[in-house]
């Protein structure tokens, strides 16, 4: 006999059915009950797999020790001197390894290049059309004097020939020589060495002016300058020890150089 389930909202069968088909009449309340239950388990399961995930994903990398040591600045080496932030002017400091010649001190010009020059010389500076400022150390007298300047010719003896035109232009000029030398770095030099009885705004000494014009290719791999003058009523080998010492010291802006030894 069928009879009406209100719960199943349908006609069930016999008790026989029921009893060979028991999936089929299981309770309703109970089957739901079992799988809201099936349903929590799996979302929690599900959450717990996304926490280790993102936790495992963020996991740090494996301690490495620091490199030893730490990058070094550009610059001078140990026993140069450095600027006062403070000051324009250039600071001298003695190096513990090597020091400039009795009545010369090295400094690091507010330029940014190291030189070593007498002591006491004083500095004056002018805007330049090319790299640095054309500085200059000059002595007591007036007269005796160095120029740093960098210059913008493809090599040193294409520069040292420009200005010897220039040169030979001024009154009572004489040229001693105008050739290559070596460089205490290596690289290319050449030399100008010359007399004139005036220089462009240069007082009159009564005795011409005795020029050693040097042009060089630094360790920065650019084209500089230097210059020292004198009287040729003084001694030759007092102009040819500034330029000696200034080039010996001379490291150009932020380059490391080595500090010279038997100077």
């Amino acid at each position: 006999m069928r009879v009406f389930d209100t719960e199943r909202q349908e006609w069930a069968g016999s008790r026989r059915e029921r009893l060979f088909n028991t999936e089929r009449y299981l309770d309703l309340p109970r089957q739901r009950n079992i799988l809201q239950r099936t349903a929590i388990v799996l979302t929690v399961c599900a959450v717990a797999f996304a926490g280790w995930a993102l936790i495992w994903k963020d996991e740090p990398e494996p301690y490495r020790p620091p490199a030893e040591g730490a990058p070094v600045d550009p610059g001078v080496t140990d026993g140069s001197t450095s600027v006062d932030p403070t000051t324009d002017e250039p600071t001298a400091s003695a190096s513990p390894s090597a020091v400039p010649p009795a009545g010369f001190e090295a400094l690091t010009d507010s330029e940014g290049f190291r030189i070593a020059v007498p002591e006491g010389w004083t500095r004056d500076s002018a805007e330049s059309q090319y790299g640095i400022d054309i500085v200059e150390y000059r002595g007591p007298d007036g007269i005796r004097r160095i120029q740093i300047f960098q210059v913008m010719e493809d090599s040193p003896h294409a520069s040292v020939v420009e200005a010897q035109k220039a040169a030979s232009t001024l009154d009572g000029y004489q040229e001693t020589h105008v050739q290559y030398v070596p460089d205490p770095s290596g690289g290319q030099a050449a030399e100008h060495e010359y007399t004139a009885d005036e220089l462009s705004g240069e007082p009159d000494t009564g005795s011409s002016y005795h020029v050693i014009d040097y042009r060089f290719e630094a360790e920065d791999s650019e084209n500089y300058a230097l210059i020292v003058y004198g009287t040729q009523g003084g001694v030759s080998d007092d102009e040819r020890e500034l330029l000696d010492t200034a080039r010996a010291w001379f490291c150009p802006p932020a380059t490391e150089c080595p500090a010279p030894t038997g100077t």
